[in-house]
C-alpha cells in the first residue's frame, strides 16, 4: 500500500520516502488530517474509486503499527457498506507494506480535500472515541457522488471499488 501524503502529513510523520509510479494502482492512496479536539482525524482516499477510510484518535507513536490499522480500518467500513468478505480478504492479503511518498496531483489533492470537508460535516453525527476507525463517517464519505472531467462523469466511491475488488478475484 502506498500512501501519498500531504506535505502537512509528512511534516508530522516524517516517513521514509518511497517512490513509485502509482498509476492504475488499486493499492495507491492519498492522506491528510485535521484536528478535531485535541486528536487528529484522518481521511485516506483511494486514487482509483476515491473509496475513503476514516482514522480518529492516532498518535505519531501508533505509526509503527499502521499496516495492522488500516488493514482493521479497510475491513470494518467494508463490511459496514456490505461488501463480500471474500473481495475484502483478497485485497487486504495484496497488502504487504505501507510505504509514503508526497501528493501525486493537484486533482486528487481537491478531491482528498472534498472528503475531508464531506467528513467535518459527518461529524456532527458522532465519533467513536473507544476506537481508531469510524466506519460511519466513512460509509457516508463513500456513498456520496464523487465526480471526474469536470463533473461530466461521476460515481459512488463505494460502487466503484466494488468493481475494482471484484477485478482483483
Amino acid at each position: 500500500m502506498h500512501i501519498q501524503c500531504t506535505k502537512k502529513l509528512l511534516d508530522f510523520l516524517k516517513p521514509p520516502m518511497t517512490i513509485k509510479n502509482t498509476d492504475d494502482d488499486i493499492y495507491a492512496w492519498h492522506a491528510d488530517y485535521m484536528n478535531i479536539g485535541r486528536k487528529k482525524f484522518y481521511v485516506i482516499m483511494n486514487d482509483l474509486t476515491r473509496y475513503c477510510i476514516v482514522l480518529y484518535g492516532l498518535k505519531k507513536s501508533d505509526f509503527k503499527d499502521i499496516l495492522i490499522i488500516i488493514k482493521n480500518a479497510i475491513y470494518i467500513t467494508m463490511i459496514e457498506q456490505n461488501f463480500e468478505e471474500e473481495l475484502i480478504i483478497n485485497y487486504l492479503y495484496g497488502i504487504e507494506e505501507v510505504t509514503y511518498d508526497r501528493t501525486k496531483n493537484r486533482f486528487l489533492i481537491s478531491q482528498l480535500n472534498r472528503a475531508m470537508f464531506e467528513a467535518s460535516w459527518c461529524i456532527e453525527d458522532g465519533i467513536y472515541i473507544d476506537t481508531f476507525e469510524q466506519p460511519q463517517i466513512a460509509v457516508s464519505i463513500n456513498e456520496s457522488f464523487v465526480g471526474t472531467n469536470h463533473w461530466k462523469v461521476t460515481h459512488r466511491p463505494f460502487e466503484k471499488m466494488h468493481e475494482y475488488l471484484k477485478l482483483l478475484l
